[in-house]
């Protein structure tokens, strides 16, 4: 859990650098909430307490998400939420975008990472991975579009997606 923790606390800071926060730290941060909703659902409020002081960037960003997470709560409540009348994607979608999130996380981080080295040593291995999580990315859109999904559903998934590849494609 350790290791986790740590991955985000470094994509906070390196993020943080270049000046991102707020929403905008969130939504690029939107890979990491799997293991964010793993971490609270396996470490206790003590433990969770000793992380946030260890990696305060991850401290930061359970912050935020804790906020963001109040807020679509009195969205939804309210019946303001605009996603709130959404279906739950099924779950092999849900497995499926999940992973090509992650995946871009960590490329992210990874990138920004042998940035911030000024080396070059890591690129091939980080080209390759770029290759896979493309070859990933194309299968994605393939099943969602295959999906008989709503159209504001989709609208959503294609607007995460294309600001994640874009990212991805601004790094590499």
């Amino acid at each position: 859990m350790s290791q986790i923790v740590a991955a985000i606390d470094l994509r906070v800071v390196q993020l943080e650098k270049q000046g991102v926060t707020g929403m905008a730290l969130a939504n690029q941060m939107m890979g990491h909430m799997a293991d964010l909703q793993m971490i609270y659902n396996t470490a206790s409020d003590r433990d969770l307490r000793k992380l946030c002081q260890r990696f305060p960037g991850f401290g930061r960003y359970a912050m935020l998400m804790e906020e963001v997470s109040e807020q679509n709560q009195t969205m939804a409540m309210s019946g303001t939420h605009p996603y709130g009348d959404l279906p739950d994607l099924p779950e092999p979608l849900k497995t499926a975008l999940v992973h090509v999130l992650r995946a871009a996380a960590d490329l992210e981080r990874d990138f920004q990472a042998t940035a911030d080295d000024g080396r070059g040593d890591n690129q091939g291995r980080l080209t390759t991975a770029r290759w896979r999580w493309a070859d990933d990315l194309e299968k994605l859109i393939y099943q969602f579009q295959s999906a008989e999904l709503p159209l504001q559903t989709q609208a959503l998934v294609q607007q995460i997606i294309k600001a994640t590849a874009e990212r991805i494609g601004r790094m590499g």
